[in-house]
């Protein structure tokens, strides 16, 4: 398995069980790391790898943000998470993500509100134990959960996805036959942002790819990702990243699906 800041392991992805993507990170150095938002809620476990067995961990549940954190990382300091695709939070953990809205849960209060993660805590020969203990706690979640992801926010959300965020909530409602205040509540329900919100963070990611990966210029970026100008991307840029897109640091654009 590969250690390093982050890295993904995309054959351990199942989007039919919420899995978005499952992910391994270990630090060599002290360091931070910046952590964008994604929209996105993700279960954790944090550990060290100075002793093996791993016994030492500490389970964590972040919730939807709108804005960049940094995490302060020491040597042999690791987490392995898994990113739950939008929608599906609550029928994993039978939490609302409005609960965890804009924070998380690490460590007992994690344990408070989701007993079941107490199980994830066990010594771990390795990482790849706890990657594949991760991994099945939320299969074997999924397959007990009673609770059924509404078809409407799933195409709610794939409609502001195929938009690149683009498309107004009134708009999205009128496609699929609601009212606007029905297609708000049920995607706040469903992800814990505000409709706005989530199509921003979004946007900001499609242009940040756009700029990484696709080499536009600013402007040209801007226009594409569908920002009013050039300044508003700046300043969309500098509120969820803290950074200038003239000028974007080493940060990592996780895997999102729609």
């Amino acid at each position: 398995m590969t250690l390093g800041r982050y890295t993904e392991l995309p054959h351990l992805a199942d989007l039919n069980a919420g899995i978005e993507a499952v992910w391994l990170s270990v630090s060599s150095r002290e360091d931070t790391y910046r952590v964008l938002p994604d929209g996105r809620c993700d279960i954790i476990l944090k550990f060290t790898i100075k002793r093996r067995p791993i016994s030492e961990l500490t389970p964590i549940v972040t919730g939807p943000t709108t804005g960049f954190y940094d995490v302060p990382l020491e040597p042999g300091t690791g987490f392995v998470g898994v990113r739950l695709r939008p929608g599906y939070f609550q029928k994993i953990l039978g939490l609302e993500p409005l609960q965890l809205r804009g924070g998380g849960l690490v460590g007992d209060a994690a344990l408070d509100l989701c007993p079941g993660l107490k199980a994830l805590c066990t010594p771990a020969l390795d990482e790849e134990e706890l990657v594949d203990r991760l991994v099945r706690f939320v299969h074997k979640r999924y397959a007990e959960s009673d609770f059924e992801v509404a078809l409407l926010s799933r195409n709610i959300m794939s409609a502001l996805h195929a938009s690149g965020g683009r498309l107004r909530i009134a708009d999205v409602a009128s496609m699929h036959g609601v009212c606007e205040r029905t297609a708000r509540r049920v995607l706040h329900r469903a992800i814990g942002l505000s409709p706005k919100a989530f199509a921003s963070v979004i946007q900001f990611h499609r242009a940040l790819r756009l700029l990484r990966d696709h080499r536009l210029s600013l402007a040209d970026a801007a226009l594409e990702a569908g920002f009013a100008d050039q300044s508003h991307m700046c300043r969309v840029f500098q509120r969820m990243g803290g950074f200038s897109p003239a000028r974007l640091p080493e940060v990592t654009l996780v895997t999102i699906s729609d």
